[in-house]
């Protein structure tokens, strides 16, 4: 999946190049921080004058890998977490496109009161249906691939087990790293 098709609504409303106006607009973010990510290198841009104007010209996509990693905590294109996300999808098929606490309580090893602190801080996202949260299998693997999730350092028995049947899996097709 590209980041046009991740962000239908942004690739369809902005040009192939933006103006750094757009890209703050894009991202959500002000303007002296989009000043900082362009002199960072975070997002490259070429200057260009027209008479006494000077404006930032941006790729489209390179704003879009900017949003993606300012939301997600890692890169678009990364490789690891690209396989990482693959692993997860394979092996959450089974389960419901929407879930439930004690569904990802299960999937993860944690008690149901960690499901809760993790929805309650943001770091996993879910809506309220009736008495209790749902949480959409996509939001899901999102959460189990960012670095909030894979830093947690009392990992329980069935975290461990997974990261160590994906590092076996990894290293099987690309000659890995360990996480």
């Amino acid at each position: 999946m590209t980041l046009l098709d991740y962000y239908p609504e942004i690739s369809s409303c902005y040009p192939e190049f933006i103006t750094q106006k757009q890209m703050y607009e894009i991202c959500g973010i002000c303007k002296s921080t989009a000043y900082i990510a362009e002199q960072r290198g975070a997002v490259p841009y070429e200057k260009e004058v027209n008479h006494l104007i000077h404006t930032h010209k941006i790729k489209l996509l390179d704003a879009l890998a900017f949003k993606y990693e300012r939301e997600h905590g890692y890169r678009h294109d990364d490789e690891y977490l690209s396989y990482l996300r693959r692993f997860y999808d394979r092996k959450l098929k089974g389960f419901s496109d929407v879930l439930t606490v004690a569904d990802i309580s299960e999937i993860t090893g944690f008690i149901k009161q960690s499901v809760q602190r993790w929805i309650g801080k943001g770091y996993l996202k879910a809506f309220i249906k009736g008495r209790g949260f749902r949480i959409p299998k996509e939001t899901l693997t999102d959460f189990l691939v960012s670095p909030v999730y894979n830093a947690i350092q009392d990992k329980s028995d069935k975290q461990i087990a997974t990261l160590q049947e994906f590092n076996t899996w990894y290293s099987a097709r690309i000659g890995g790293v360990k996480i």
